[in-house]
């Protein structure tokens, strides 16, 4: 069993102002760091690969995996990084990737705003008024200064990872809103899982709102696909692709002719991204890393790690032949504290996992009370079941049959886990730069911070975070101070509307959209209206619509 965290506008969009049009040159200034050693190459694009729950013991188990054969990463590995959030020791992945995204640390389990609780050291605590106000991100600093932007994953679009990047919430959990932020967030390419958040219907992931998002995705000028074929067929630059209702399968059980791999979809995102002369911000995550982490399965790391480790290459290509693109991987936190202890060969450990054919993901639905001897022998080599483990794969049929398999395995090789969850370990820097400029340079340090990994791109790129801070989201507050009325229109319960009036002006401000009705007429937005603990917080272009 999988651990999980967890009608369309079709006006025609109006141009707000010249400020939207000019903003690149107030968050994207001249990249001094990019020419510091080496050829002098700026840096005009960046690949940012978040392994969610990856360790360096996953590293490690992946190597002896394929006979201790060095992997891609290893030559790019540069330091190590800290994780914590602002509340907790050990992070979640909403915290964690929240740092990667915004450049601050953040509460565990909240997406992309500043914290209301800061308990942890060597953390400056945030003003009253600022409380879970939302952070800017690298996609809006990269869309706003006109590159392209894409995000990438193999998990549900709402997971915390890529939600981080493109939407705001108190709760991971919200993924209704999450969903609908994401399709209205202005990124390029979306490219993943979760098929089932964007539209309405019955099942657990469907819709509550009646809102059919795919139509909304088509009115704003995205081609969307929903197959391998229809990807790689695909000649547009807007583009979102989920490939499976849920997340996509581990690597070691996707049918290729369905699905893409997590290499795949990098290189499709690249290659368009890449049209854009003013460069792109890429952010693919691997996802499930650590969904195997928590259950304990060794085999599903290993596919997820090495699925990983040939996107990691395929970056790396693409990035030693441009000139102009960093690449860097990190992870959110490690998961499971995998240990080894084998004191035989890699010969022995390689002749137990190289019969493993799925993940434990992978054999749910065909393993059973009545066969499961035989299946676990056919796809492990598991056939000299003890009593004892007949027993615990009975019960795991029941609950999760995940660790119990992930135990059999390790119990022959000296595989372990210390825990199903997360640990607070530091965790691996991989980075390329094309003048070797480093984030460990940029820190003066071999272990860094989450945030400096988020300092870092912004100072090698020029992209800047902090006058969108100030910028593009603000109070509704704001409108009062200039004289109207605000009010929240709960005519629809799940789709409120935040109704600003003043004089014979009137604005409509749909919740989780990036959207204005003034007067009528249909505005796009620098930023997205969302609500954070009953608090709204509009873009500041919205407030300028009010004269």
């Amino acid at each position: 069993m999988r651990k999980k965290w967890i009608t369309g506008i079709c006006a025609s969009l109006l141009s707000v102002s010249l400020m939207a049009l000019c903003q690149g040159a107030a968050f994207a200034e001249g990249n001094s760091a990019a020419l510091k050693e080496g050829n002098g190459k700026e840096v005009k694009n960046v690949i940012l690969f978040i392994t969610d729950g990856m360790s360096l013991s996953d590293v490690n188990l992946a190597r002896w995996y394929q006979g201790g054969k060095p992997l891609e990463m290893d030559k790019h590995f540069s330091g190590l990084v800290r994780t914590y959030a602002t509340d907790s020791l050990t992070t979640d992945s909403a915290a964690g990737a929240t740092a990667y995204a915004t450049g601050h640390k953040a509460k565990s389990e909240t997406v992309s705003i500043l914290p209301d609780k800061t308990t942890m050291p060597y953390i400056d605590k945030v003003p009253q008024q600022d409380m879970n106000k939302p952070l800017p991100t690298l996609v809006d600093a990269a869309r706003l200064s006109g590159k392209s932007t894409g995000v990438v994953f193999t998990c549900e679009l709402t997971d915390a990872t890529p939600a981080t990047f493109l939407s705001h919430a108190y709760s991971r959990e919200n993924a209704e809103s999450i969903a609908e932020q994401m399709v209205y967030s202005g990124v390029d390419i979306l490219l993943g899982g979760g098929a089932d958040y964007l539209v309405p219907g019955n099942g657990k992931m469907n819709r509550k709102d009646g809102e059919d998002l795919t139509k909304a995705l088509k009115a704003n000028g995205y081609e969307y696909v929903t197959t391998k074929k229809e990807l790689m067929n695909s000649k547009t630059g807007k583009l979102w692709g989920l490939f499976n209702k849920e997340a996509l399968d581990a690597d070691f059980d996707l049918d290729p002719q369905q699905q893409p791999s997590l290499k795949e979809m990098t290189e499709t995102a690249i290659n368009k991204l890449s049209q854009n002369d003013q460069g792109f911000f890429l952010m693919v995550e691997a996802s499930q890393i650590d969904w195997f982490g928590h259950d304990n399965d060794p085999v599903g790391i290993i596919s997820e790690t090495l699925a990983f480790d040939r996107a990691f290459k395929a970056a790396v290509d693409f990035a030693e032949k441009d000139g102009h693109t960093a690449v860097l991987s990190v992870s959110d936190h490690a998961t499971g504290g995998l240990n080894m202890t084998n004191y035989d060969t890699a010969k022995d450990l390689m002749a137990v996992l190289n019969k493993a054919k799925h993940t434990s993901y992978g054999i749910e639905g065909k393993i059973n009370e009545k066969n499961f001897k035989q299946v676990l022998a056919e796809e492990y080599g598991l056939n000299d079941l003890t009593k004892e483990e007949t027993v615990a794969v009975r019960k795991g049929l029941k609950d999760n049959l995940s660790p119990v398999i992930g135990s059999m395995l390790g119990k022959r090789i000296g595989i372990s886990f210390s825990t199903e969850d997360h640990t607070s370990e530091e965790v691996g820097l991989f980075a390329y730069h094309p003048n070797n400029y480093k984030p460990t340079d940029y820190a003066h340090s071999g272990v860094v911070q989450n945030i400096d990994v988020n300092k870092y791109i912004q100072e090698i790129t020029g992209l800047q975070l902090a006058p969108l801070e100030k910028s593009l989201f603000v109070s509704a507050g704001k409108f009062t101070e200039k004289g109207a009325e605000v009010a929240l229109d709960k005519s629809d319960k799940k789709n409120p509307v935040v109704v600003v009036k003043k004089g014979g002006q009137l604005l409509k401000l749909p919740i989780d959209k990036n959207i204005a009705v003034m007067d009528g007429k249909t505005i796009k937005l620098n930023a997205l209206t969302v609500i954070i603990q009953n608090k709204i917080w509009v873009s500041q272009d919205a407030v300028d619509l009010i004269r």
